[in-house]
């Protein structure tokens, strides 16, 4: 069977079910008893090892399966798994999420498990009878003379089916066998037991079945089963039936060896005796979602530029029907507007996801590093439901990494350093998203110990960044700044952590080329908060449009504090520079022409207005030609040449089909000295 059309799936959901996995463990070391947890623990790696199977990738289908194994003690101990037992499950999900990467660049398995299996069945020892029931999926067998008293005179036939060694998936076959077999009359008791054939991974089925069919067709109807090797019936079941003892025995015989022992190393507490009904079902403890359809992300992004070429179409046909007197024009108009408006929300909809995709990743990082940094750490998570364009979901992870490292290394303190302060041992780093408006903003916060400005400023001076003189000047906003400074870091030494000074300018320069600005804010000895703003979406985008020296320029909407009239207010020239006067202070007003079309010789517009603008964390005032008016744009990106130049960010298609540069208010109030928000 060629399975390569299938592989983009596979690797989509590998990745998937194997975050899942992460997840699932950190929260099961931290709360043992949780069963909904174990639950989807054995249903997520029983998917995955399906999946592998079938795929061909028999080296993550074996570790896969050496992994269930260890899981089972989950079901057995109430104390959970051991910390050895934790920490060699995430180096097998480490190796595992490696060989799913390496499929996806050459296509080929490149696994090696032997070593880690080794280790696993370092874990585990022989399963009990019991535990080989549980394990098969249970058994139901059935009390013949209460089975004849319902079987209406039809004879009782004992079934048996054996599935070939090269049977990817036994649970599937199981549930087409015993389907097959509901078809042609009752099954009055089968093994597995029919409510546990989601767990089955044996080679023989059996069934118990109340009919009044010839023999052949019920070996025809078990024979056709994918994967059965062969089916074999008699009517006497007595005599094809073992007792229960001699069924444990047989099972026990060839059972492998999968309880992990205790702590102790004498091995866990033999589960109770196994009822004559042994079968779990964890698909009834896992709420499924609504139906949903998985598309190719080349086709979102396909879907939205067309959406976009329709978005500027539109603005084509609205500015030609002003000029037009054609009855009803007007009303066809906002009819097609409205349309139009309402499938541009709904594509962006279908670009949405939740913020937690990203959020999954730091329960293992957090625990990890803790461990590691030998520090005591409470994760929070807040609204994790908040959803964000897939692009910016996609691009947010790095930087996240990055604030989230540097909480967990310089920010939370040991805990003895913590106990000595009179604070919690255990500090708390909170990672929250919510929407504001067009936006959603993502904090990182954490109670640790804060930034010291006077240790900032006395490092920033050791690297030529500020002068001697201006040490005492350094509060804890500016010494905020100054950790943004490319090659600037606080550590003594460095480490695989952090101290090599890169990091916080490298969040910065990439929220900022999502169009988005990073807030940090701090009290010595409370915590530090890192707050990243974003827009919801980097396709289409509502800005305001102007015009400086007979160029068109877009202004991010949520950028723009207000518009005025130059003439209603008084302009000073202070040191060389013009200033304008504001009720609420005093800006720097520059010249848009010339900060952003690089004319350093005015063409002779009159500047009427001005924009105050706001940056990361600077005002100013931008005097331009004429305002044009509030426009959504279908927002692309520049060449590296023209936008490293000039504080620019993308352009958009006109309707007239100029195109107008994107203000980046970031860079324009870093570049023009701009004046601090109060």
């Amino acid at each position: 069977m060629d399975t390569s059309e299938y592989l983009p799936m596979f690797l989509a959901e590998s990745r998937e079910h194997l975050q899942e996995l992460n997840l699932a463990v950190v929260r099961i070391e931290e709360t043992p008893d949780d069963r909904e947890t174990v639950d989807e623990i054995f249903r997520i790696a029983h998917s995955l090892k399906g999946m592998s199977a079938t795929m061909g990738f028999a080296a993550i289908a074996a570790l896969t399966h050496q992994m269930e194994d260890v899981f089972e003690l989950l079901k057995q101990r109430a104390d959970g798994l051991s910390r050895e037992a934790i920490d060699v499950l995430f180096k097998c999900l480490d190796a595992l999420e490696a060989a799913v990467e390496e499929i996806a660049t050459d296509g080929a398995e490149q696994l090696d498990p032997a070593a880690l299996i080794e280790q696993l069945k370092g874990l585990i020892r022989d399963r009990t009878p019991e535990q080989e029931l549980e394990k098969i999926g249970g058994v139901d067998l059935p009390d013949l003379p209460a089975a004849r008293d319902l079987a209406d005179g039809r004879r009782i036939v004992h079934v048996v089916a054996d599935l070939s060694e090269e049977a990817l998936m036994p649970a599937v076959r199981a549930f087409m066998f015993f389907t097959a077999m509901t078809e042609l009359g009752e099954i009055v008791g089968s093994i597995p037991a029919q409510d546990g054939v989601e767990q089955f991974a044996g080679s023989r089925l059996e069934a118990w079945l109340a009919s009044d069919r010839d023999d052949e067709v019920i070996l025809a109807a078990a024979r056709n089963v994918s994967d059965v090797d062969d089916a074999v019936l008699g009517d006497a079941a007595e005599d094809l039936m073992p007792p229960s003892g001699e069924l444990l025995g047989a099972l026990h015989a060839d059972a492998e060896p999968i309880l992990v022992g205790g702590p102790d190393g004498n091995g866990a507490t033999p589960a109770a005796a196994a009822p004559k009904r042994v079968a779990t079902n964890h698909a009834n403890n896992h709420a499924h979602a609504g139906a949903t359809v998985r598309v190719d992300a080349e086709r979102l992004d396909q879907l939205m530029h067309f959406m976009g070429e329709l978005v500027i179409h539109r603005t084509v046909v609205e500015t030609l029907a002003n000029d037009a007197d054609v009855p009803g024009m007007q009303q066809a108009i906002q009819d097609l507007a409205r349309s139009s408006q309402a499938l541009q929300a709904m594509v962006m909809q279908v670009r949405m996801i939740p913020v937690e995709a990203v959020f999954l990743r730091f329960p293992r990082l957090v625990r990890d590093l803790s461990s590691k940094l030998g520090k005591e750490v409470e994760l929070r998570l807040v609204g994790q439901e908040t959803e964000l364009d897939r692009t910016v979901v996609d691009a947010l992870g790095d930087p996240l990494v990055h604030l989230v490292r540097n909480a967990l290394d310089h920010g939370l303190e040991p805990p003895d350093e913590r106990a000595a302060a009179g604070k919690s041992r255990t500090g708390v780093l909170e990672i929250s998203a919510r929407h504001a408006g067009g936006n959603v903003v993502i904090s990182v916060r954490d109670d640790g110990r804060g930034v010291n400005p006077q240790h900032v400023a006395q490092k920033a001076f050791e690297r030529g960044l500020i002068s001697e003189e201006a040490i005492p000047t350094i509060d804890s906003q500016r010494a905020a700044e100054l950790l943004f400074t490319a090659g600037f870091s606080t550590a003594e030494q460095t480490s695989d952590i952090s101290g090599r000074g890169v990091g916080m300018d490298a969040v910065q320069a990439k929220i900022r080329e999502l169009g988005g600005e990073v807030i940090v804010a701090s009290e010595f000895g409370a915590g530090m908060t890192a707050q990243i703003r974003l827009p919801l979406t980097l396709a289409i985008m509502s800005a305001l449009l102007v015009e400086a020296e007979e160029m068109p320029f877009a202004i991010p909407l949520d950028r723009v504090e207000r518009t005025l009239r130059l003439e209603d207010h008084a302009v000073r020239s202070v040191a060389g520079s013009r200033m304008l006067v504001l009720r609420d202070g005093v800006l720097p007003l520059i010249d848009a022409g010339e900060a952003l079309a690089g004319r350093i010789v005015p063409s002779g517009e009159a500047h009427d207005h001005a924009v105050i603008v706001r940056g990361r964390d600077r005002r100013l005032a931008l005097a331009v030609g004429t305002l044009v008016g509030q426009r959504e744009l279908v927002t692309r990106p520049l060449p590296p040449e023209v936008s490293d130049r000039a504080a620019v960010s993308g352009g958009a298609v006109l309707s007239n089909g100029e195109i107008a540069l994107i203000v980046d208010c970031d860079a324009l109030t870093a570049q023009t000295g701009a004046v601090p928000i109060a």
